[in-house]
């Protein structure tokens, strides 16, 4: 049965919705995608900030590729640039899987400080692992951010590795914060902002971003496409957000 209810800040692809169209129900109200720009689903205040920050982030990579060709002869490449935008990329991470894991109800136990085992508790409610993300001025190159999760067993991430090294000790670390790494990390901030937003990701002003699922074929032009999970029908959400006497449905919260 698919999911009568969405979880806070996690996106699943909506039973009876298409991307490229908006579909009907006989005599019924529209599949629509009201439910992400609702704030009982997410604070919109909040995931404005956090994709206005990425938006910036991924104005600073354009910027970098003024200088250094996108290319992976050039993934080794690191810098103080390249250093800043590792940074802001991977707290930004950190930041979207803390406000998915509060808005949820989560608490670690212990001290309560998140880690990167408790980011990977997010894995199992939206499929990061399967998501791909491709750039145009790399056509043939793939970037998996969170491939290694798709074991359902903990592992963890190079590129975040790689950040927490240059970070706790720049001089020593420094090649860590390399073009590859920014990528992923870049990538990954993508993936966990579509893993919230989904379909909005095409309305959220990112200049050259587009998104569609693993299941079409769909032409797009743009210069970073985020391929999205398929999710069968049990896994799908299955809701009229309004219905016709403009009754909600009820968010819950995702017990990770």
């Amino acid at each position: 049965m698919p999911i009568p209810n969405p979880y806070h800040r996690i996106w699943r692809a909506l039973k009876g919705h298409d991307w490229s169209q908006i579909m009907w129900e006989e005599d019924g109200p529209a599949r629509k995608l009201d439910y992400l720009s609702d704030n009982g689903f997410a604070d919109q205040n909040e995931m404005s900030s956090l994709v206005t920050t990425a938006r910036l982030i991924i104005r600073g990579l354009y910027e970098v590729f003024n200088y250094v060709e996108p290319d992976n002869a050039n993934f080794p490449v690191y810098s103080h640039r390249l250093y800043e935008l590792l940074l802001r990329a991977s707290t930004e991470f950190e930041a979207n899987c803390k406000g998915i894991l509060d808005a949820n109800g989560y608490v670690r136990p212990g001290d309560g400080n998140l880690n990167i085992q408790d980011y990977f508790k997010i894995e199992a409610a939206t499929k990061l692992s399967e998501y791909v993300v491709t750039f145009d001025r790399w056509p043939i190159h793939q970037f998996k951010p969170f491939a290694c999760w798709n074991s359902g067993v903990f592992a963890p991430l190079p590129w975040y590795q790689g950040y927490n090294n240059v970070k706790h000790s720049r001089y020593v670390n420094f090649q860590y914060a390399s073009l590859e790494n920014v990528m992923n990390a870049i990538a990954g901030l993508l993936c966990i902002l579509h893993a919230q937003i989904g379909e909005n990701m095409d309305n959220a002003c990112f200049e050259g971003v587009a998104t569609q699922q693993n299941s079409q074929d769909k032409g797009v032009n743009s210069t970073f496409i985020i391929c999205a999970p398929a999710f069968t029908d049990a896994e799908m959400y299955d809701f009229i957000w309004d219905d016709s006497k403009g009754v909600k449905v009820a968010v819950q919260s995702y017990t990770f």
